[in-house]
């Protein structure tokens, strides 16, 4: 129900007891102010002699529950609003609008933090818009956009990096990718199997072109890894979109052909991850009566019928992950600490490694979204290096972890289609070209390049001691 409808409903609820009044006590012979006064009262069980027709009976009846629903939307109203005024004084204080279903689950996330944003922009350090894509770029165009403040915004049409100075958009299915990645890393299973794996991933629409992004930007785990992605679900031009593809030493290998004619190929797979939410429910029970003794990753449309599905000994093979709510959960939006990790990598490669944090601040926003991202996934890597290095000494690993951390770089930049070239100008790099000289081999890199790789990996390791 929209929030119109709903207000409308509530008001006819509210008006119903008075003009019904208003009929009853004037077909009962009162003038006009007397049916007014009467029907006032009838809100307050007012009527205490017999109602002289059916009209002031129902009245009086529904009076009080109209008098209960206006105290409970003036009691709430008076809570938010004190609740509104305590996250103020918060410096970290987020205004979250849309939806009432997904405002709620944020600010009981948010806490004493969070503020409910119903129309006019309020005073918060931070600014959540959850609305309809349209609906949300008007709230940004009208009222937020000369505020220095950050927005972020939930966009399906547009990548992460395509936000602009205080705004950040964000899609439920690329914040869900990543999300997933974190808390199901292949790190181990990699270790296992000498770093050579096989992924399957069911279903090729938005959300399965964000678990293989978001997998080949972040699970790099060895110099000779060898994960190769086995995709089924048609291509829909996306070889041709990330035309750099090939440059990845991850292989992208997709299958057109229906499910049940890569059984063979999902039964062997090291992991399966099924990303189709159509039919999802079905699918998975054909998969698991096909193959009985694999293990599932679902994103799951269904969380609550998915966890139903069992095996004949009641355990389950699914891990469900639901995705929906992951994406709305206002840390995996905000991403704070890797945010602030971010900037203090930036200023590292700004040579101002003890800066402070207001540099830091002033630094970012002047620089793009490209490259805030680059130092974003950076910043997300840092876990991998610290897991990489274990208890060695650091002088050991240094160059392997660099050249990791320099395949993790060149990465970012061929999923975003540049190449290797040498600019006009003699400079390292042409962005509107997108082409870069350090697009090769860490081995080729000259040492003052390698050097940015190992700074990186010095703050890495310095911030997880």
């Amino acid at each position: 129900m929209s929030k119109k409808l709903q207000r409308t409903v509530k008001f006819f609820l509210i008006v119903i007891p008075f003009a019904l009044g208003m009929i009853g006590y004037t077909l009962a012979g009162h003038s006009f102010l007397q049916a007014f006064y009467w029907s006032l009262h009838l809100y307050g069980m007012g009527q205490k002699e017999l109602p002289p027709n059916v009209y002031i009976e129902i009245a009086r009846w529904v009076g009080p529950f109209a008098t209960a629903g206006i105290l409970v939307s003036i009691f709430k109203a008076a809570r938010r609003h004190v609740h509104n005024i305590i996250a103020k004084l918060f410096s970290h204080s987020v205004a979250v609008y849309g939806a009432a279903d997904e405002k709620k689950a944020m600010l009981k996330a948010l806490g004493r933090r969070g503020i409910d944003m119903t129309g006019d922009a309020v005073n918060a350090n931070t600014f959540i818009l959850v609305g309809n894509e349209d609906e949300n770029f008007e709230i940004y165009r009208t009222q937020l956009a000369d505020k220095k403040k950050d927005v972020y915004l939930k966009c399906a049409s547009l990548p992460e990096q395509a936000g602009k100075g205080n705004l950040h958009l964000f899609c439920p299915e690329e914040t869900a990718a990543r999300v997933f990645w974190e808390k199901n890393s292949l790190y181990d299973l990699a270790e296992e199997k000498a770093n050579v794996l096989d992924v399957v991933i069911i279903g090729f629409e938005k959300l399965g072109r964000e678990v293989l992004l978001s997998a080949l930007h972040g699970n790099i785990f060895d110099l000779n890894q060898k994960i190769t992605y086995h995709i089924i679900g048609e291509d829909n031009g996306f070889t041709d979109y990330y035309h750099e593809l090939d440059k990845i030493t991850d292989p992208v290998v997709f299958h057109s052909s229906p499910v049940f004619e890569n059984l063979e190929l999902i039964a062997k797979a090291d992991r399966v991850i099924v990303t189709a939410q159509k039919d999802q429910l079905d699918l998975l029970k054909n998969l698991i009566h096909a193959i009985p003794e694999k293990q599932f990753c679902v994103f799951s449309a269904h969380k609550d019928a998915t966890a139903l599905i069992t095996d004949e000994f009641g355990k389950t093979r699914l891990i469900c992950f639901d995705w929906k709510k992951e994406a709305m959960d206002p840390d995996n939006i905000l991403r704070e600490e890797t945010v602030y990790h971010a900037k203090r990598l930036n200023m590292c490669w700004s040579d101002k490694p003890d800066g402070s944090d207001e540099e830091a601040n002033a630094l970012w926003a002047d620089m793009d979204t490209f490259n805030r991202y680059s130092n974003i996934y950076a910043a997300s890597y840092r876990h991998t290096i610290v897991r990489k290095l274990g208890t060695d000494k650091l002088e050991d690993k240094m160059e392997m972890l660099s050249e990791l951390e320099h395949i993790r770089w060149s990465r970012y930049h061929y999923l975003n289609n540049w190449t290797l070239g040498t600019p006009a100008n003699g400079a390292n790099k042409d962005k509107p070209k997108r082409i870069h000289t350090c697009l090769i081999p860490y081995a080729e890199l000259s040492e003052s390049m390698k050097e940015n790789d190992r700074k990186n990996i010095r703050y890495y390791l310095k911030i997880n001691k």
